[in-house]
């Protein structure tokens, strides 16, 4: 508990103010396109020619990628807690907030659960987890490799009822004590992901003591060595193989990523980029920012279009070999469940195929009875240059709307009109309001532990509608 209780000093405490929200007849539907646009690029990108080396290039960075957004998103909140003099290594670092516009560390965040998040370095031995019984309260601790896929969950889908665990790397061959499960990363480099449900803002305080009865201690006490490479936003091919060369040589590799040692793919080689020729050097330079350009659709990219909504494919969150969804989940995405805990659908266009942009105002029309075990959410992002996605900053400080906000007025028949804008409309037309962007926008539709038919694609989302702004 103590490094839980030091991780809490990290950040401020802070409440979101959230106003509540309405409800106008949609519009009569009418046929949807098949698919929905990729969202327009922030910048022309040199193209790329389609030879023989430019595809084994971009075979490497896709297998780079997701392992260089893990350290870089480690680096960020490492520094957090390294600014505060505290080695954030193997410690449950809670948020003491819910998320909200300032954040910036992890893509495509969510307002609905509190977040502890803990980067494990499982060189030195295993890290004994403790999870408390919740049986009322949706909660999820995701054990993420450092390819990104989740090798473990734990929490509500397990019944709630809490346990003893440790977590090991890929080495390990001791013994856990009696009644202690293992749950083993197959990288020493891991990041272990904590979501609470927060029922309002009157459970707030009470979601935030669940979160502190998570605990995390290293069995031994050696300290693990430090890393050097340094992660970059934008980096440039001599970081990028730095970062991803140095985690890489921590852990074993994966049989695809043998294959690219002459484009710099070197596990534990530092000066990777060094021994290459300048012809493979100035190759890196030219298709890095083409080869990332690609990757801004993120979940749309990926998934299965339906009536301007994108479906996710049954490989989020657990990869296997597709290192192409992952580097992209890994910019637009990172940390996403898989499809048995959480099913992400996502919008960039309305029902006409027009992207979505708040000169405009929508209707978002959610049918009764959503098939969920724990809940769902609708979510307003905007997308950076760099294709990453953050919470709009308005003055309404609302993020999402879901079926836990208060004061949501239903139609008859048990379904809801949430009206997307940026006016914020007037009297207790509000409650059903998500406030928009002058700009373009995303909205990500969450449902939390899904029911077989979001998971068999019988349930569907009605179109994005276009309509007159709610006054």
């Amino acid at each position: 508990m103590r490094g839980l209780a030091i991780g809490m000093m990290l950040l401020a405490a802070a409440a979101v103010s959230v106003d509540a929200a309405p409800t106008k007849r949609r519009a009569p539907h009418r046929p949807a396109p098949t698919a929905a646009p990729a969202p327009p690029p922030a910048a022309a990108v040199e193209p790329l020619p389609d030879t023989p080396e430019v595809q084994h290039l971009h075979a490497a960075f896709q297998f780079g990628f997701p392992v260089y957004e893990m350290m870089r998103t480690r680096a960020l909140t490492l520094g957090k807690a390294q600014a505060f003099g505290i080695d954030g290594r193997n410690r449950l670092l809670p948020k003491q907030k819910l998320a909200d516009a300032g954040d910036r560390e992890v893509t495509t965040p969510n307002s609905d659960t509190l977040y502890a998040s803990a980067w494990l370095d499982l060189t030195q031995g295993p890290l004994a987890f403790e999870v408390p019984p919740l049986p009322t309260r949706y909660n999820s601790a995701a054990l993420m490799s450092l390819f990104t896929d989740n090798v473990a969950i734990v929490g509500s889908r397990d019944g709630a009822q809490g346990g003893s665990y440790w977590i090991v790397g890929p080495g390990w061959t001791g013994t856990a004590p009696p009644a202690t499960k293992v749950l083993r990363s197959p990288t020493n480099d891991a990041w272990l992901l904590l979501r609470v449900l927060v029922d309002g803002p009157d459970d707030f305080d009470r979601a935030m003591a669940a979160v502190r009865q998570f605990a995390l201690n290293p069995v031994a006490a050696e300290t693990p060595p430090p890393l050097t490479a340094v992660p970059v936003a934008d980096p440039d091919g001599e970081t990028f193989l730095a970062v991803v060369n140095e985690a890489l040589g921590r852990s074993p590799l994966p049989p695809r990523g043998q294959a690219f040692e002459d484009m710099g793919i070197r596990p534990g080689v530092a000066d990777a980029w060094a021994q290459l020729p300048p012809e493979t050097q100035a190759l890196w330079t030219r298709a890095l920012p083409a080869f990332r350009d690609e990757l801004k659709g993120g979940f749309a990219e990926l998934a299965e279009p339906v009536d301007g909504w994108s479906y996710p494919g049954a490989e989020i969150g657990v990869f296997g070999d597709n290192d192409r969804s992952r580097a992209a989940v890994a910019l637009g995405g990172l940390a996403a469940l898989p499809t048995s805990e959480a099913v992400y659908v996502s919008a960039i266009a309305d029902m006409e195929g027009a992207p979505l942009n708040g000169a405009k105002a929508y209707t978002v029309h959610i049918p009764a009875k959503v098939p969920v075990g724990a809940f769902w959410s609708l979510t307003m992002y905007q997308q950076d240059p760099d294709g990453r996605l953050f919470f709009v900053d308005t003055p309404a400080k609302r993020f999402a709307v879901g079926n836990r906000t208060s004061g949501l007025r239903f139609e008859r028949d048990g379904s809801l009109d949430i009206f997307v804008q940026t006016a914020k409309p007037s009297g207790e037309r509000v409650v059903n309001w998500l406030p928009a962007p002058k700009g373009p926008f995303r909205l990500v539709f969450r449902a939390y532990r899904p029911g077989p038919a979001l998971l068999d694609g019988s349930f569907r989302l009605p179109p994005v509608v276009a309509t007159e702004a709610v006054p």
